[in-house]
């Protein structure tokens, strides 16, 4: 059987693509071709689906989308109706968007990332810029923090290459490895976590972006050091440094977190 939606909140070609996914991935789907100029979706099923169903997979996607029975005024304006709300609470203009315009003009009704390519979406400029402002402190304090951490963790490292190493006259190089995994915790799992979290949404919505080359490749660097510190019997020695521990990289992990937090923090 086939039916005919109205479907309300697109506003380009993208948009319509990810309806058409979102609506495809619900049991029962057959087939569905959405309309970008009509605003409706054409279902193919094997058996009637809740609209329930459909407005479910719609949220779970990520955008501001929703679907209704055709000609359901009542509906439409419900939908126009929470969209003006949305917008005019609090103090800013309540209109944000992916400064990387991933979806052409499309606004959102509420902060968050962007569903493509994870950007921190932007609120339209207002004559009220106390919420940017609260935005930018936070980045920039979080920023200069991971600047704080960073720096021994990198320096460090990097004296392994100096001739007679000044630091393995103070403890052997296992416990400096410590210290480095130590100093990296606040970076990893604080000033930067945000990067992972979009890395792992990048993932479940499968639209792969900046974010999950870095959260995987960060991410990896990281456990892998941990693992060498924990039981680092289980690497050959090809893997082992010329005083029996095994190569770590908490100063990739880092100093790649805290050079992408730059970005957002400038």
């Amino acid at each position: 059987m086939t039916h005919t939606y109205s479907v309300y909140g697109m506003s380009c070609n993208n948009c319509r693509a990810h309806v058409e996914e979102a609506l495809k991935k619900v049991t029962g789907v057959t087939g569905v071709l959405v309309d970008l100029q009509k605003a409706e979706a054409v279902i193919t099923m094997d058996t009637h689906i809740q609209l329930e169903k459909f407005q479910e997979a719609l949220k779970n996607e990520g955008g501001n989308y929703s679907i209704s029975l055709p000609g359901d005024i009542s509906f439409a304006n419900k939908f126009n109706d929470e969209k003006l709300k949305s917008k005019s609470a609090g103090h800013g203009s309540g209109v944000f968007y992916c400064p990387m315009h991933c979806e052409g003009e499309k606004t959102y009704a509420k902060p968050g990332d962007c569903p493509v390519c994870g950007m921190d979406l932007v609120e339209q400029p207002t004559a009220d810029i106390e919420k940017e402002d609260k935005t930018y402190k936070n980045l920039l304090r979080k920023f200069k923090i991971s600047i704080l951490f960073t720096t021994p963790v990198f320096l460090i490292a990097m004296s392994e290459m100096i001739h007679n190493n000044p630091l393995m006259m103070v403890m052997p190089w296992k416990y400096w490895n410590w210290v480095q995994l130590i100093l990296s915790i606040p970076v990893v799992f604080y000033t930067a976590w945000m990067f992972f979290e979009r890395a792992w949404r990048s993932v479940k919505t499968w639209n792969l972006n900046m974010f999950t080359l870095i959260g995987i490749g960060s991410g990896v660097a990281w456990l892998f050091s941990v693992t060498a510190l924990l039981i680092p019997g289980i690497f050959p020695d090809q893997f082992k440094s010329h005083a029996g521990t095994v190569y770590v990289y908490f100063e990739a992990t880092t100093v790649i977190l805290t050079l992408v937090l730059i970005r957002p923090a400038s």
